[in-house]
Parts: structure tokens; C-alpha cells; sequence
């Protein structure tokens, strides 16, 4: 898995905390998937954005290990609505 961008000569991330589209939450530097789509496709703009969107979900699920790290408020308020129903 590699969470670090390949170009960074110093060994830093690729985004930088003053990048105002970064949210920390519970001390995880997040950016909406959208926002990092787009910054991706800039920097490889010869590649699909298909392709850029596969590896970023395949990189997502191998630092997640599958659980998220932030839930809808929408998505509580529907296993709620189904947890009441049982």
C-alpha cells in the first residue's frame, strides 16, 4: 500500500494540511473523493478517470481494511429505520 506520494522527495504526503479541501477527523487528514479525484487527474491527466477512481478505492480498502472511518449521518438515521423494524 502506498500512502505517500511517489514524488515526494522529503518523504511527506502528497497534500499538505493547509490545503483548505483537507478535513481532520479523529486526527485523520480526509478530502472528499471527488476533490481527490480531481487532483489526481490534473497531476495524470493521460490516465482514465476510471482507472484513477479503481486505484484510489483499491488504496482506500487496503488503509481502511474496509471499515470506515467517518458514517453518513443519512446512513445512521437508515440502520436505525431498519433496526426499528426488527
Amino acid at each position: 500500500m502506498s500512502l505517500m506520494h511517489d514524488n515526494a522527495a522529503d518523504g511527506s504526503p502528497a497534500t499538505a494540511s493547509s490545503d483548505a479541501s483537507i478535513t481532520v477527523i479523529e486526527g485523520i487528514e480526509v478530502a472528499a473523493f471527488t476533490t481527490v479525484v480531481e487532483r489526481l487527474r490534473a497531476e495524470y491527466p493521460a490516465l482514465p478517470t476510471t482507472r484513477i477512481e479503481a486505484v484510489l478505492m483499491r488504496e482506500w480498502e487496503a488503509y481502511t481494511a474496509g471499515r470506515p472511518l467517518v458514517v453518513p449521518v443519512a446512513v445512521e438515521a437508515g440502520v436505525r429505520e431498519l433496526l426499528d423494524q426488527a
